[in-house]
């Protein structure tokens, strides 16, 4: 070796060495993910799916720019992810990483602030005048434009508190988003949407959003947000989805948001049991919402023979009759039963729902008149407690990390015995929480008087359950022949059990994927027009769909975990100065340490020689 190296080729070897060792390095890439939650390897589900792209994908993500370190942290876990997962998808997952600016050139903002003036004209504004008076009109006008824009695509702006050490506070707008887009196909990804963790203000008391724990939610979902919407955007078909009526269910302006939430990514159909000589089997699920009239033996059948065959079905059901609007003419009103006749088809599947209404101290707002003042009524807004925000509990992949869901006059559930049925409980009260049985009198009156905390002793009770097995049919037993011949004529058979696991879902609430509205706009689902805020209700019923329709792999993702490992805030600014001269001064010594004791053992080896 020693004469191999000594000779006059050595600088040869050497170099071809170098050559090898390269291609070899760039050939076989290797990395080894030491963390606990393995937060920097895909799933398999995630390999799979970025192996089989078949054509260019672009991804165009949003965090350009500073920001503080928790932002910086997201951007940072956002910029990993997308770099591994375009190594597994051979080059066809494209990175661009914009500012929402640059999706606007002049020429596009030229024709905006065109199109807004033209409006303006025909109906009859002075535009020069607006001109002259604001001096600002029409970078107001671009800015209100691009916004709209953004929002149309489902890039929503984010304000971010920014303060320097010793300066005042300011505000500035980001957009935390990111847009997967594949020929004319576009799914926008909100990469800040994650379950949102409180704490104590240690001066206050009070809660205060604590951002480090939910950015690290929002980090942990970000795997299954860009595979579900890559596994989404390579769709060649959409799964169908069937809404069942005939039974009263809402069919006016408050189903919008849920028919564009499902027609986004399903195709839609409307389909009445009672007109149809089955529910088709090419429905990859059903979704029957609010029925407010009983349901015949004949459509129990025929929804009981469709998930013999394997059909899904989500039921958000009032057992109740308990609307809010009622109380707007009168001082209070009795929650009565609808006598849907879906009692014993729901018991044989798994689970009953009880003729209560679940009442919360965690719950939505109402406004209420608490005075009068010059003659006008005075608001507040107050605690209403029959609008229950349910709490996602368990680690199932489909309520992981979400947030609260808004409900109304919600039923509480029980599960009972149902042989080969596993039952997972999706969603339930807080821990401070009651019912009331049937009669139940609604009164506004209620919200005016503070209630005692100690009434409320109820813990986490259920309102969501999942079912998921073989299930056994109500009429095994109770077809006629006709009946049994009706069937097998239009599905081949008659069954007594699934041949095949399927699933269900009951929740106590038929309002859940119902939005409010006025008669300007429809909100979105879920959404409290006190509050002004959306709840999770809408990425419930996503979560539930992407999970019932095959696409469950993508959706147990949702599971992952983000450890979080934080300094301490309180010794970081007191011991700043410190860490920050042991960082500057002790590479420095460690460097001139080095350089004496190589000198004074040259000193002493050569000296010995000498």
């Amino acid at each position: 070796m020693n004469r191999l190296l000594s000779s006059k080729y050595s600088w040869a070897i050497v170099l071809l060495a170098l050559i090898v060792t390269n291609l070899l390095a760039s050939s076989l890439r290797t990395r080894w993910d030491l963390t606990a939650e393995q937060r920097y390897s895909l799933s398999p589900q995630t390999k799979a799916l970025l192996k089989n792209i078949d054509t260019t994908i672009e991804v165009d993500v949003f965090l350009k720019g500073d920001f503080r370190s928790s932002f910086r942290k997201l951007r940072n876990s956002t910029n990993d992810l997308l770099n591994e997962m375009k190594e597994f998808s051979r080059g066809k997952l494209q990175i661009n990483y914009k500012s929402v600016d640059e999706m606007f050139n002049d020429e596009a903002k030229n024709f905006m602030f065109t199109e807004v003036v033209k409006e303006l004209q025909m109906n009859g504004v002075n535009v020069d005048s607006l001109m002259q008076t604001k001096a600002n009109f029409r970078e107001e006008v671009i800015q209100q434009m691009m916004a709209d824009s953004l929002k149309a695509l489902g890039i929503l702006p984010y304000t971010l508190e920014v303060q320097e050490k010793e300066e005042a506070k300011t505000q500035r707008v980001i957009y935390p988003s990111a847009l997967v887009r594949k020929g004319g196909r576009v799914i926008s990804i909100d990469l800040l949407s994650g379950k949102t963790e409180y704490s104590r203000d240690p001066l206050t008391g009070s809660l205060v959003t604590d951002e480090a724990k939910s950015i690290s939610n929002a980090e942990a979902l970000l795997e299954f947000k860009f595979a579900d919407a890559i596994e989404k955007i390579q769709r060649k078909q959409k799964p169908f989805i069937g809404y069942l009526t005939g039974n009263g269910e809402p069919m006016g302006p408050e189903t919008f948001d849920l028919v564009q939430t499902l027609d986004a990514d399903y195709q839609f159909r409307i389909v009445d049991p009672s007109k149809t000589t089955v529910i088709p089997k090419e429905l990859s699920a059903i979704l029957i919402v609010k029925p407010s009239i009983g349901f015949s033996d004949s459509v129990k059948m025929k929804i009981d023979q469709y998930v013999m065959q394997g059909g899904k079905v989500l039921w958000f059901l009032d057992m109740l009759h308990a609307e809010k609007d009622s109380l707007a003419f009168v001082a209070q009103t009795l929650a009565y039963d609808r006598g849907l006749n879906l009692d014993d088809l729901l018991f044989k599947y798994g689970v009953r729902i009880n003729r209560d209404l679940l009442q919360d101290m965690q719950c939505d707002l109402s406004k209420l008149v608490v005075g009068n003042a010059g003659g006008q009524p005075q608001l507040a807004d107050v605690p209403f407690n029959y609008y229950p925000l349910l709490t996602a509990t368990g680690n199932h992949p489909i309520t992981k990390n979400l947030e609260p869901v808004l409900t109304q006059f919600t039923n509480t559930l029980d599960t009972v015995k149902a042989d080969g049925i596993t039952k997972s409980i999706l969603l339930t009260s807080s821990e401070n929480a009651k019912f009331v049985s049937t009669p139940a009198i609604v009164s506004l009156q209620e919200l005016q008087t503070i209630e005692d905390p100690k009434l409320y002793t109820k813990k986490n009770l259920p309102a969501a359950v999942l079912l998921e097995g073989r299930f056994n049919s109500l009429y095994g037993n109770r077809a006629s022949a006709e009946m049994r011949q009706y069937f097998t004529t239009a599905y081949g058979s008659f069954k007594t059990q699934s041949d095949e696991p399927t699933q269900q879902l009951v929740i106590g609430d038929g309002d859940a994927v119902l939005n409010s509205f006025t008669k300007q706009e429809p909100f979105t689902m879920g959404y409290s027009r006190v509050q002004e805020r959306s709840f999770a209700n809408k990425a419930f019923l996503q979560n539930t769909l992407e999970y019932m329709t095959g696409n469950a792999g993508i959706v147990a993702l949702r599971n992952k975990d983000v450890a979080l490992r934080l300094l301490n805030p309180q010794k970081v600014s007191e011991q700043r100065t410190m860490w920050q001269l042991i960082n500057i001064a002790v590479p420095v010594l460690l460097v001139i340490i080095s350089g004496i004791l190589y000198m004074q053992w040259r000193k002493k080896t050569y000296s010995k020689k000498a």
